[in-house]
């Protein structure tokens, strides 16, 4: 391998450069640059020129705050340093901070390590990256790799800097270059040689990087103490050259400043911790280039063929012209190249990031050592004077606040400022006399006269009793007694002001020897503010557990309250052998209530109903609102189930009273599920299961009746659950189809409309009718939803069979009640319409004549509104739910479907044919449509056809098909 030098002026003097140096372009090239024009226009072209001349090559790169090139350091200049390597591969990655310099080191390891992996160079931004955390997210992915580099500067104006490599310019993260090779000698080293001076001081409040308080003063207000305002004004340019140093495992560690913060804080080039003590650091030239000569003498007893040096930029400013005596001997070992950092990267069996420091790594792939050709010895130079007076001052400083810290103890060890000056009031006793005070005692009794209050009587300064009832005096003795015992105590006493009124202190005797004089010490702190907030945080405790654990509309307890008295009972019946019964409310009929009247008169019932139960039970007994319409009763040492009967009968009667509320008389009735200890169950949460269970079987027997638990209950419920899953799942996944029976004209034989029905594909059981899953579709609301998936996927469907020329007629779909009060149904049939490009006119929605009569009014208005969309209503099972003409008049229909039960009786009962005579002839005097169902012979379709019913459906001509099968049949009357 081979490393040479230059200095970037332009293209072509680097075109030139490169081939009279014979740089070969090649993946095994490695171009570091390191630049002090921090403009990124200007990084850009130079990369563009680099990557122009030298397509293969690797770049990274790095804005300084200073430059060495071939030992010399420079300012303001851009060194290029070309190492071709011959037995090393080389990788770069660019991480842009994500989340912190912990997760993109640990995301730049794991892109870059391999198993051959010698070293990593890595530069990151100065200002943005915390080196520390940098370093322990590569060190996380392998804690053995050796890393070298540093952080970027930019020429000490701590606003921006920028790392690169030829896939793009970083401003905020970090970019490297792996270095693989099993035929590479690496060697690294660090010079520190920085005193710790003045006093020891104690981080007191950081966070990470970010020092708030240094001995509790703002970071910025202890550089202003200790090296003048001058210097702090600086920051962070001039605290560089004052870093603070702690020790680390027995290594010496700087952190320079690197940013400074409104609130006083500072930003340091790593982390440290509260508690870490550190002490300003300050250089020593002399022993700084006696060190660079241990550092060569080193060097020369390792291969190398190339150096590069990552030094602190406050070195430069430190040592000034004395800086190329620290470097330039290492050019005599080999050409040696870097950059002036704000941070440096050195690992040797520990990870560490430095400040203050020169580090370097020396590079050969060759084990030859290297046979120096000169030797430069240190010589001493006028230091700059500004770091000098900062030191002097820092010293004097130091040495004024030790004689004060002496004096402070002198101080504090005289009973005058510690009496005086205490926050607290201060009394001293003997022989159960005041023989001393400060005046803060004084002002906590209101007291105006010292003497006053020395010679005032215990009448006067304590109340009879305390709060508690004890007597004060027998109280203090007690006090008394301890302290003189164990030497102290501690204790609340209530006691008086001078104008009588009473305050909490918080008082702490301690027995001593003053002067040698058995005195108690007595300390006095007021402390009534704060036992008047815990009062009142109680009662606030005392609310919220109340609010936590109560129904706030009937004041009952809620669910969490009435499962821990549950609980508790529980355990009180066990442990006394006694039963208790579980009894679970739920009120028929509620919602109506509230649908019809409103909110507040439903809850004004639910009130009354919790106020009726509430009078009804015993007092060993418990009633609770779960929620909505549900209560709890619990009963106590319940003797048998008469007892039981009794009171759920009373319960039947309460609720069923009369309740009148503005200006309406209101009916209401509740069912009951049962559940008894220990016969149904023996824990809470199955017992309370286990009524709700049987408190539904009421439901389906009409509501109004209470039912015991039975286990046969628990195999229902678990069958409805399991299918509710399926049918929840079935939606999801789309496990349904839609089926059609034809409706066929008997003229012409012809299909002239569809009915769609729905068929369930069980996964494991397989196609199942209506019959067994809707009424618990209708059960759990799910029957929204799936007809809703009915209407959009049947709409699709016909549209196609139109676009593909065949002729399915009208598309006629079944409509409950609870579709028609869906508030969106309007929309979502328009949003299918315009979805599916399915004309109005195709659409027929059916109606059951039981559903229109249950909401006439309301269902009239509903259908106008969707007839005037152009789509056609029909009324379905006609005959079987007692409708009026006049009702019939007035809705919005164009077709009456005479139902299947008066089909199949004709023609052969006499009055199941004067029954659909009479229908043929109203359908004719109302002049709407009629169709017949459940035609499944010959003789019905005759007698229909006959008689004036031309159109029909039934299995005669058609069972419901699959869509598949329903094309076919299209196609075949095309």
């Amino acid at each position: 391998m081979k490393s040479i030098n230059t200095y970037y002026s332009d293209a072509v003097a680097l075109h030139s450069f490169i081939q009279s140096n014979d740089i070969n372009n090649s993946p095994s090239l490695l171009i570091q640059v390191f630049t002090a024009k921090n403009d990124k226009i200007f990084i850009e072209e130079l990369l563009d020129t680099l990557t122009h001349v030298l397509p293969e090559a690797v770049i990274i790169g790095s804005t300084t705050d200073g430059e060495i090139m071939n030992g010399k350091v420079s300012t303001h200049q851009t060194v290029l340093s070309f190492t071709q390597f011959e037995n090393t591969t080389l990788q770069t990655h660019m991480e842009t901070h994500q989340q912190d310099g912990f997760f993109s080191g640990k995301l730049l390891a794991k892109a870059l390590i391999k198993k051959d992996t010698k070293l990593i160079i890595a530069f990151a931004d100065g200002l943005h990256t915390n080196g520390d955390a940098f370093l322990d997210g590569i060190h996380s992915v392998n804690s053995e790799i050796m890393v070298a580099g540093g952080l970027a500067g930019d020429n000490g104006i701590f606003v921006q800097t920028y790392v690169f490599t030829k896939e793009g310019i970083v401003p905020y993260g970090a970019v490297a270059v792996a270095l693989n090779s099993t035929h590479l000698n690496v060697y690294n080293d660090y010079s520190m040689n920085w005193h710790r001076i003045g006093k020891e001081l104690t981080i007191t409040k950081v966070k990470n990087n970010r020092v708030y308080t240094i001995d509790n003063r703002t970071a910025v207000d202890t550089y202003i103490h200790y090296l003048g305002k001058e210097m702090a004004e600086g920051l962070p340019a001039t605290g560089i050259e004052f870093p603070l140093i702690s020790i680390r495992n027995g290594v010496m560690v700087a952190r320079a400043v690197l940013s400074k913060y409104d609130d006083g804080s500072l930003g340091f080039a790593g982390n440290l911790k509260v508690g870490d003590k550190v002490k300003f650091g300050y250089g020593d030239p002399i022993e700084i280039l006696k060190y660079s000569d241990d550092i060569l003498s080193h060097v020369k007893e390792k291969p190398s063929e190339a150096i590069f040096v990552y030094s602190c930029v406050s070195r430069r400013n430190f040592m000034s012209d004395l800086i190329d005596m620290e470097i330039l001997p290492l050019q005599s070992v080999a050409p040696t190249a870097g950059f002036f950092t704000y941070g440096e990267f050195f690992t040797s069996g520990k990870k560490v990031l430095l400040n203050q420091s020169m580090t370097i790594v020396s590079l050969s792939e060759s084990d030859n050592l290297p046979k120096p050709n000169m030797g430069l010895l240190a010589k001493e130079r006028k230091l700059k004077t500004t770091s000098t007076n900062a030191l002097i001052h820092l010293v004097n400083t130091t040495s004024h606040e030790v004689m004060e810290q002496e004096a402070l103890k002198q101080a504090q060890s005289t009973f005058e400022i510690l009496f005086e000056k205490s926050p607290d009031g201060i009394v001293l006793v003997e022989n159960d006399s005041f023989i001393e005070c400060n005046q803060k005692i004084l002002d906590i009794f209101g007291y105006t006269n010292k003497e006053s209050f020395l010679n005032a009587t215990p009448l006067q300064i304590f109340p009879k009793r305390q709060p508690d009832g004890s007597h004060s005096f027998t109280k203090l003795k007690k006090m008394k007694k301890t302290v003189l015992k164990s030497g102290n105590n501690e204790f609340e006493l209530l006691l008086k002001r001078q104008n009588g009124e009473t305050f909490w202190t918080d008082i702490i005797l301690t027995s001593t020897v003053l002067n040698g004089r058995d005195i108690i010490y007595l300390v006095c702190r007021d402390i009534t503010q704060r036992k008047e907030m815990e009062l009142e945080l109680a009662r606030q405790k005392n609310i919220l557990y109340y609010q936590a654990n109560h129904d706030a509309l009937t004041g009952l307890p809620n669910r969490v309250l009435s499962m821990k008295e549950l609980k508790i009972g529980l355990k009180e019946a066990t442990k006394h052998k006694k039963k208790l019964v579980l009894m679970f409310l739920d009120l028929d009929g509620f919602k109506r209530i509230n649908d019809s009247l409103g909110h507040d008169v439903g809850d004004k019932v639910i009130h009354i109903i919790g106020e009726r139960l509430k009078r009804s039970i015993r007092k060993e007994d418990m009633v609770a609102r779960l929620g909505g319409d549900e209560f709890l009763v619990m009963m106590k040492d319940i003797n048998d189930d008469k007892d039981i009967l009794v009171e759920a009968r009373r319960i039947l009667q309460i609720v069923d009273e009369p309740i009148s509320i503005k200006n309406h008389t209101l009916y209401t009735s509740v069912s009951i599920g049962i559940s008894r200890y220990p016969l149904d169950a023996v824990s809470a949460d199955n017992l309370l299961k286990y009524a709700d269970t049987a408190m539904y079987k009421a439901k389906e027997e009409g509501g109004n009746n209470f039912q015991f638990y039975s286990t046969e209950m628990t195999d229902i419920a678990y069958e409805h659950v399991m299918m509710e899953k399926d049918l929840r799942e079935g939606i999801k996944n789309e496990h349904f189809e839609v089926y059609y029976q034809p409706q066929i004209n008997i003229q012409s034989e012809k299909v002239i409309g569809l009915e769609a029905l729905v068929r369930w594909n069980h996964p494991t059981v397989g196609i199942l009718s209506p019959d067994i899953f809707l009424p618990m579709v209708e059960k759990t609301g799910l029957i929204i939803d799936l007809d809703l998936w009915v209407m959009r996927t049947a709409m699709k469907e016909v549209c196609q069979w139109y676009n593909q020329g065949l002729n399915p007629g009208v598309l006629a779909l079944n409509t409950s009640m609870k579709q028609l009060e869906y508030p969106d149904l309007q929309h979502k049939i328009e949003e299918n319409l315009r979805a599916c490009d399915f004309q109005a006119q195709w659409l027929e929605l059916e109606i059951t004549e039981t559903e229109v009569m249950k909401k006439p009014d309301e269902v009239i208005s509903i259908l106008k509104r969707l007839h005037e969309l152009g789509i056609s209503i029909a009324i379905d099972d006609f005959g079987t739910g007692y409708s009026s003409l006049s009702h019939l008049k007035r809705l919005p229909i164009d077709k009456l479907k005479i139902d299947k039960s008066f089909i199949a009786d004709i023609p052969n009962n006499e009055d199941a044919v004067a029954i659909v005579n009479t229908m043929i002839a109203l359908s004719e005097s109302l002049r709407l449509n009629l169709i017949a169902e459940g035609v499944e012979n010959k003789a019905q379709r005759d007698f229909l056809f006959a008689n004036g019913c031309h159109n029909v459906q039934g299995y005669y001509y058609s069972k419901p098909l699959s869509a598949e099968e329903m094309k076919k049949m299209l196609i075949a009357q095309a």
